[in-house]
């Protein structure tokens, strides 16, 4: 069939907004048990209501099983930390789950035959607790999980670990098993219970610089004897404790420039190289998950490098020999919150020409089920905008690392000699990164005639500690320089047109968005979405977790704080703006609170540059509901229509 030819970004697409926003589920933690997958969904349509799911193991998108869990309006969802995760833990018989509302620990039975929701039963009622990250101790009857206490006098909250017993007729009284320091993490049993291993760190590190492998030798009653470190010659961060069934403990530690699996036996410490492959995780999260065990006896890890994501198989006898597993999904892009059962590896995969989706590999075949996608996209392979990994230099002679996504509409086409305008993306973080995975957010504006370029600048994770630590002390410069050297490179390669370069981040992103508007004159339009405009405002107003975390991407200190905080401020920077900018913001934001986009809205119009701004109520710092998703992704396309006469 003969294509039609219209302007770049005005292809009519039949992936429309609300499709996008209603239909499209966020698949977060995942728990293996038996033969079962249980995960959670937050649903738009249900007002980013998170939903426990469980299905076999062997279930498909051809013969679904799945079962909801949580009557409404339950939701399992933790804010220890503001950013939660680890919001659930499946037992023999019953799932804890933390209730979004009153982020109290309930209890609902699990059965896989079950006609009519569980009724969900409350165990824990401490007002002021908040909790995350549970693990199960049975032989003591009992949760061990991380528990954040907030007095009333006080600014930030203090985090424990702590002891939630489970027998009907104790008072649920919440025990501090340990104390001390400013934040916990991955508290995990020993296999004969006689050992809790743990992570901490404490301001102003984040869990990716500095976080400390523990070890607590416990009581027959449950009460903790003494702590050890039995890694305290490691100085960089260690990630994911977990014990295999011999009573080893295994953990990720990055000192050797990317995170690397480690095992402790007998006292002894050994590393399971992969070279140049990084196996961690930013925990933004709790609950994040790279590894797990398999029925062998072998171990399944994801890495990732240079863009890539593929699953290792290390065999604890041989270290040296570690074996990719060619998995039937070859087009692999990453798989989160990755666990084991039996011989299946399952996790969120994200494919390049797929929606993320619940699925389990085969091993050793690689075999791949797809157990839910995230959305029913039915697109054909001329309708898909397959990413392209781009390096370009920065103008340091640095390599920096993009995923590129052309305009594709099996409809239509451009003028000959046109070239189409970009969206550039500044992910959030900024210690975060960007996978190549097929998003149906992107397949919105490829589908319509835009190239969107997805940037992994410096301070990117999944490149080495190395790319990371290029932002440190640089936030609002490095990051900055890469995207104005993205634009360059797209222009200078004949990917875009320069008239019409955009740019979009969100949270940290959306500063880089702002910041960049400031220092270079490029982008035709920029769209933040609850994005940081004044750092001194939020240095006085960011939550315990990231307390510390501006310090050390400013290099801020007694001498030069307040001129960095200005200098570095896009609000101080509103003058040198120019072009239109639009702005979203949810009115429950604690992390970036809604006075940093209003001021900034302020500063503009005052100054005559054109913009819009969108609240949303009942929004915090993500938007989870259906139509905040919706309103925003279509108030943001008209925008670039109108500035861009399309």
């Amino acid at each position: 069939m003969n294509k039609q030819t219209l302007k770049f970004g005005s292809w009519p697409s039949n992936i429309s907004a609300e499709f996008v926003a209603g239909k499209n589920l966020r698949f977060q933690s995942i728990q293996a048990h038996d033969d079962q997958l249980f995960w959670s969904e937050v649903r738009p349509s249900e007002q980013g209501r998170a939903v426990l799911v469980c299905a076999p193991l062997n279930a498909s998108t051809a013969s679904p099983a799945f079962i909801d869990l949580l009557p409404p309006p339950f939701s399992a969802r933790s804010k220890v930390h503001e950013y939660g995760g680890g919001s659930f833990i499946v037992t023999p018989s019953l799932i804890f789950f933390v209730n979004a509302d009153d982020q109290q620990i309930w209890s609902i039975e699990h059965k896989s035959n079950a006609t009519r929701f569980p009724v969900p039963q409350q165990i824990t009622d401490a007002p002021h607790w908040r909790f995350a990250d549970m693990c199960h101790d049975p032989q003591r009857n009992r949760l061990i999980c991380v528990g954040e206490q907030k007095k009333r006098e006080e600014r930030h909250p203090e985090n424990f670990l702590v002891s939630i017993p489970l027998a009907q007729d104790d008072t649920q009284q919440i025990v501090p098993l340990v104390q001390g320091d400013d934040f916990y993490a991955f508290p995990r049993l020993s296999p004969d219970a006689q050992q809790l291993a743990f992570v901490s760190w404490n301001l102003p590190s984040m869990p990716w610089e500095h976080a400390q492998l523990q070890i607590a030798n416990l009581e027959p009653q449950g009460s903790v004897l003494n702590i050890t470190c039995p890694n305290s010659a490691h100085t960089g961060a260690s990630f994911q404790p977990e014990w295999d069934q011999h009573g080893d403990l295994w953990f990720i530690n990055d000192d050797s420039g990317f995170g690397q699996l480690y095992r402790l036996h007998d006292g002894h410490i050994t590393q399971f190289p992969q070279d140049g492959a990084e196996m961690g995780d930013p925990l933004w999260v709790f609950g994040m998950k790279t590894y797990g065990f398999l029925q062998d006896g072998s171990i399944a890890v994801l890495c990732r490098a240079k863009g890539e994501a593929w699953i290792t198989l290390i065999n604890p006898a041989d270290e040296s020999k570690p074996e990719r597993l060619h998995d039937a999904q070859s087009n692999m892009c990453g798989l989160e919150q990755l666990v084991t059962a039996g011989n299946h590896v399952a996790g969120i995969l994200s494919t390049i020409d797929k929606p993320n989706a619940i699925a389990s590999i085969f091993v050793p075949s690689g075999e791949t089920t797809i157990l839910k996608p995230s959305i029913n996209l039915t697109l054909t392979p001329e309708q898909i905008s397959i990413a392209k990994v781009l390096a370009f230099e920065n103008e340091l002679g640095q390599i920096v690392f993009g995923n590129y996504y052309p305009p594709a509409n099996k409809d239509y086409e451009a003028p000959a000699g046109e070239l189409p305008p970009v969206i550039l993306t500044a992910h959030g973080g900024p210690t975060a990164y960007a996978h190549a995975g097929l998003a149906p957010k992107v397949q919105y504006w490829t589908s319509r005639g835009f190239g969107y370029f997805d940037v992994n600048y410096g301070g990117s994770w999944g490149f080495g500690k190395a790319y990371r630590q290029r932002l440190d002390d640089q936030w609002g410069v490095r990051d900055v320089a890469d995207m104005i050297a993205a634009a360059s490179y797209l222009v200078e390669a004949g990917l875009a047109d320069p008239a019409r370069l955009i740019i979009s981040g969100s949270s940290a992103g959306g500063y880089t968005v702002l910041m960049a508007l400031a220092k270079s004159d490029l982008f035709a339009a920029g769209a933040s979405y609850y994005g940081i405009s004044d750092l001194a405002r939020l240095c006085d107003s960011t939550h315990k977790f990231e307390a510390g975390y501006i310090v050390n991407l400013l290099g801020l200190d007694a001498d030069n704080k307040s001129e960095i905080l200005k200098e570095r401020s896009p609000l101080f920077c509103a003058g040198q703006i120019s072009a239109p900018v639009i702005f979203f913001q949810g009115l429950q934001d604690k992390v970036v609170p809604p006075d940093q986009a209003e001021l900034m809205v302020a500063a503009l119009e005052k100054n005559g540059i054109k913009t819009l701004y969108q609240s949303f109520e009942t929004e915090g710092h993500g938007f989870r509901d259906k139509y905040a998703i919706e309103t925003a992704l279509t108030m943001e396309y008209k925008f670039y229509v109108n500035i861009l006469a399309l």
